[in-house]
């Protein structure tokens, strides 16, 4: 299979000779490159109060790398499933037309891209349920679309309904979409428009837009189990702009990749090496710049007064399975962590028996 890494590993330094990335650009293709994946092995932990095993997988986290990108995107799947309220919710897909994207190049304007979701949710749920009501909202920025063009849309994960002033959650039984892309077009442009945006083109957004802008429901309705909407959210969450398995050609001057559409027809792109590269790192996000924001009733500060687990509450378990850094209490008592050795196999399923556990770390050893 041909692969991201492949490509980078053996036409970068030549990219560089023409094209001028940021720095931040270079240290996530860097890393990407020099990434071993979960072959690469494991750290591994004891502790001695509860007298489990606990094992951390090497890698090197590069938005761009695949293998990273799975481990850390099923990471924040579990967190999420285990943290999101025990309420029903709904799967949304919001974005605007063309014409505004070069303006959201600029990623100050991303982030009030995001922003604006939840005056947006508050706004329209309070107008609906007659009730002044705070939404609990889960923002996830994609930046590219199925081509690796820029195509900025947003994921979110919305409660169907909201909490009161007395901490009571109304429903809302019904959500009418079409009224809702007004209510969007509405406050993004709002948005856009106190961030730079010329008053001249949010104008010709109202006229050539006059039923508001794109907002998609999914087609399942109402998802009551946080565990399957998390687990299909899951995969927008930090992969690359492409997957290895959509990579059908490379001799080191051209790449040719393949997409479906909407109408489920397959899609064939070609693309120098330069444009694939350029296209790759384009979507790659300054330092400190979070794809995955909380609002309403799901942020930080309002999140425990409705209920629902503190998201750091359960980080250290989900590293205990997937490894975003190195661990040093168990995620089960708390209490500090004995590192035992460095292990190049990757970490073992987790075994039901210790018999189990021994025998691999007896091979182990030996290797």
């Amino acid at each position: 299979m041909i692969s991201v890494k492949q490509i980078l590993s053996e036409c970068w330094k030549s990219y560089l000779n023409t094209n001028v990335p940021t720095d931040y650009q270079i240290k996530e293709v860097e890393k990407a490159i020099n990434c071993y994946g979960s072959s690469h092995g494991c750290f591994v932990f004891y502790c001695k109060h509860c007298n489990e095993w606990i094992f951390q997988s090497k890698g090197c986290n590069s938005r761009i790398c695949s293998c990273c990108g799975k481990r850390y995107t099923d990471q924040w799947s579990y967190s999420l499933s285990q943290a999101m309220f025990p309420v029903s919710h709904r799967h949304f897909v919001m974005s605007v037309p063309s014409a505004l994207w070069p303006f959201l190049r600029d990623w100050n304007n991303l982030k009030a891209y995001m922003d604006v979701a939840i005056k947006c949710f508050n706004d329209y749920f309070s107008k609906l349920l007659h009730c002044n009501i705070k939404v609990g909202v889960i923002v996830i920025l994609h930046p590219f679309g199925k081509d690796m063009r820029f195509q900025p849309h947003l994921h979110l994960l919305v409660t169907e309904g909201g909490f009161d002033n007395r901490r009571n959650f109304i429903k809302a039984e019904f959500i009418p979409a079409d009224g809702f892309r007004k209510s969007w077009q509405y406050h993004i442009l709002q948005k856009l428009q106190s961030c730079g945006l010329p008053n001249n083109l949010a104008t010709q957004m109202y006229i050539k837009y006059p039923n508001g802008f794109y907002v998609w429901l999914h087609k399942r309705g109402t998802i009551k189990h946080p565990k399957v909407i998390a687990k299909y959210v899951g995969r927008y969450v930090r992969h690359p702009a492409i997957a290895n398995n959509r990579i059908c050609y490379f001799n080191g001057r051209v790449v040719i990749f393949y997409y479906t559409d909407h109408e489920d027809r397959k899609v064939n792109v070609t693309m120098s090496v330069e444009q694939f590269i350029s296209s790759l790192i384009q979507h790659i996000p300054p330092p400190h710049f979070k794809m995955i924001r909380y609002y309403g009733a799901y942020a930080r500060a309002n999140k425990s007064k409705y209920g629902a687990k503190s998201r750091s509450g359960i980080t250290q378990l989900t590293l205990y399975h997937f490894g975003i850094k190195r661990i040093k209490y168990c995620p089960f008592c708390h209490n500090e962590l004995e590192f035992v050795w460095y292990c190049r196999k990757p970490p073992p399923e987790i075994p039901k028996k210790q018999r189990e556990l021994s025998a691999w770390i007896s091979s182990s050893s030996r290797n």
